[in-house]
């Protein structure tokens, strides 16, 4: 579980569950190399700036988010919509001392309206990254001795 911040609002995810985990990695396995610059990226900047990998320079953050984006416009809109609603599942906004969930699976619907897609992109990324993290970390420290 980890809290992060984006557009001033503080969000936490909770842990995926192994199947929804493999399915998950299914259905993007196909845009992975689209990722694995992003998730370089994020490490880097996880190294140099501490725990805030999310930091409040918009331009550097949608250079790194775009091929996340790219990534998911090239997904079928059934993908699309698994990848994103197992992603946004696992998401809570802070709201005063508590937590809400931001995503009702049941409707397929965000839970607050100041979500756009822009920052919906944004936490899949990060739920991503979280949940296959130690995978794609195999891949780049496979890829660089390799």
């Amino acid at each position: 579980m980890s809290e992060f911040n984006v557009n001033g609002q503080t969000y936490r995810t909770a842990k995926i569950d192994a199947m929804r985990q493999f399915h998950l990695s299914r259905k993007i396995a196909p845009v992975i190399p689209a990722l694995i610059p992003v998730f370089a990226k994020l490490a880097e900047s996880q190294k140099t700036d501490g725990a805030k990998p999310f930091s409040s320079d918009l331009a550097a953050m949608a250079s790194l988010f775009e091929p996340f984006a790219e990534a998911v416009a090239t997904m079928s809109d059934e993908t699309a919509e698994y990848v994103m609603g197992t992603c946004l599942s696992v998401v809570s906004r802070q709201q005063g001392a508590t937590w809400a969930p931001i995503w009702n699976d049941r409707q397929k619907v965000c839970m607050f309206d100041d979500i756009d897609s822009g920052v919906m992109l944004q936490l899949a990324a990060h739920v991503v990254r979280e949940s296959l993290g130690p995978f794609l970390a195999g891949l780049l420290s496979t890829s660089a001795q390799g």
